[in-house]
């Protein structure tokens, strides 16, 4: 049943996307949808392929309102994966409004290693679940670039396979934290970027939270603590730097996939997003963007982060490093929207990216 609800939510956003690019060309309002072949590639992936539609389109005055962007995305991978996927971020006229959610289902069969910040490669496990995830935050603009609201985000975890050969242990645990998460809190976000997928100057900065509990529907109660700082230099039109600061501090009755993930495309590229899982993560990176010529540009990065079970156990001596470099494609100019090739290396590990848009 829960299955049936998502299908008929997601063709409705579609509809409400699609509705909402007619409505915003008949009021000469300029909008631009990018039908793409998806082809990617991460480690937790491996190649993927499937459909992407994108639309970027303005819905008030370009001098005082942002781009808006949403996206729908069908894709099948090499690891028989299953995704399924929409995401938008809305600026409503004048930027009194930004909505910012997600509506997803994933079949994902994932490498698990474990929880800590120790453990070990050749303790490698399969693991295959499905989950659905929708969330939404809607923010209200209190002043200029300064934003405040309310958020919600519902998963639902469910026919999970695991037949350890190492990590006997955890069976257990895994089996036991399937179910529903359903977690409510507010976001204040300041965001002054002038691109939201590639910014070249301004600043982001987010703490947000959520409350997780049987009060909402959920069957765990846990909370969630996020800080997402980040400002860009525009050193002049071809070279931008760009730095992140990224915490996500959850309490210890946490189940295990609402833990914090070490690695993946976008924090600590390099590391498969997971390798290292525990209650909580910092992690610390920065990038150096610079445009060749056309719309051909080069990137070079490099990170700092760990997890934990709790904040006061991090040791930044025994942090997890990672560098990189990666190629740019522009395929949209005046919004600046990129393809992406990245590889990092960190330690005893590496890793390939094919992606869209910028990691941060």
């Amino acid at each position: 049943m829960k299955i049936r609800i998502f299908f008929l939510v997601l063709l409705g956003t579609i509809h409400c996307l699609a509705s909402s690019a007619q409505d915003s060309t008949n009021t000469e309002k300029k909008v631009k949808i990018i039908p793409l072949p998806a082809v990617f590639y991460t480690p937790e992936t491996r190649l993927g392929f499937g459909a992407l539609l994108s639309g970027v389109f303005n819905m008030g005055d370009k001098l005082n309102t942002r781009n808006s962007n949403a996206q729908v995305l069908a894709a099948y991978t090499l690891n028989k994966q299953v995704i399924l996927q929409t995401r938008h971020n809305l600026f409503t006229d004048n930027e009194r409004f930004v909505f910012n959610g997600e509506l997803s289902y994933y079949d994902f069969p994932i490498l698990y290693y474990g929880i800590g910040n120790n453990t070990k490669k050749e303790f490698e496990e399969d693991l295959d679940y499905k989950v659905v995830i929708f969330r939404e935050r809607v923010l209200k603009k209190v002043r200029k670039n300064l934003f405040a609201g309310l958020q919600y985000r519902y998963t639902y975890l469910y026919d999970l396979i695991y037949e350890p050969e190492f990590l006997l242990e955890d069976k257990q645990r895994l089996e036991s934290e399937t179910g529903t998460n359903s977690g409510l809190g507010y976001s204040v976000v300041y965001d002054s970027r002038n691109n939201v997928l590639n910014a070249s100057e301004g600043v982001f900065a987010e703490f947000s939270t959520f409350y997780h509990g049987s009060a909402l529907g959920g069957d765990y109660n846990f909370s969630r603590y996020i800080v997402d700082l980040r400002k860009y230099w525009s050193i002049n039109e071809q070279n931008v730097i760009a730095t992140q600061f990224f915490a996500e501090l959850n309490s210890s009755e946490t189940p295990f996939r609402e833990m914090s993930l070490l690695g993946g495309e976008t924090i600590m590229r390099g590391y498969y997003n997971g390798r290292y899982r525990d209650n909580q993560q910092m992690a610390l990176q920065a990038a150096y963007r610079k445009q060749i010529f056309g719309r051909v540009g080069l990137v070079a990065f490099g990170a700092l982060g760990d997890v934990s079970p709790r904040l006061s156990a991090f040791d930044i001596s025994d942090f997890k490093y990672t560098v990189g470099g990666g190629l740019r494609f522009m395929v949209n100019k005046s919004d600046r929207l990129n393809i992406r090739i990245d590889y990092g290396i960190g330690k005893n590990t590496s890793g390939f990216y094919f992606a869209f848009a910028e990691a941060f």
